[in-house]
């Protein structure tokens, strides 16, 4: 029998710019991550010249490709500054999935990289329960998926 590799869990991890050698730091608190990846489309519709009278069938044309990420989970507080500092601007990020393998650390399944704009950094303050945050990030130009080896 051959099961699936799942992704268990996901890391948001912030580059600081350096260079050469920039370095990465978890978002801690971010504990659930959603990867939504389209393809950007238009329809167009084309009638087939040697049947001109036959209705037009469905050519899609793909415009653009996006990738978009949403972290959730615990608010910490030393992210505020960072959260407020990365958003509306291009930073590099990385975003890791990982498989539960029964150590510390998890099995890397593979790396999402390149620049995003946070385009959100929401925070719902509840007095009697803690609170929540939310970010969102935007690919701002190409991205990459690196499988883990």
């Amino acid at each position: 029998m051959s099961l699936p590799v799942e992704a268990d869990f996901a890391l948001i991890k912030i580059g600081d710019g350096a260079t050469p050698s920039e370095t990465f730091a978890i978002a801690c608190g971010l504990q659930d991550v959603n990867v939504n990846r389209t393809a950007n489309s238009s329809d167009r519709f084309v009638r087939d010249c040697a049947k001109p009278g036959e209705v037009p069938v469905r050519k899609v044309r793909v415009n653009g490709k996006q990738l978009d990420i949403t972290g959730s989970g615990l608010i910490d507080k030393g992210h505020v500054e960072i959260f407020e500092d990365a958003l509306g601007t291009a930073k590099n990020y990385k975003i890791e999935l990982y498989a539960d393998d029964g150590t510390d650390a998890g099995d890397l399944v593979g790396t999402f990289a390149g620049a995003f704009v946070m385009n959100a950094a929401n925070m719902a303050i509840a007095r009697e329960t803690g609170g929540t945050a939310e970010v969102t990030l935007a690919n701002h130009g190409a991205w990459t998926w690196t499988p883990a080896v």
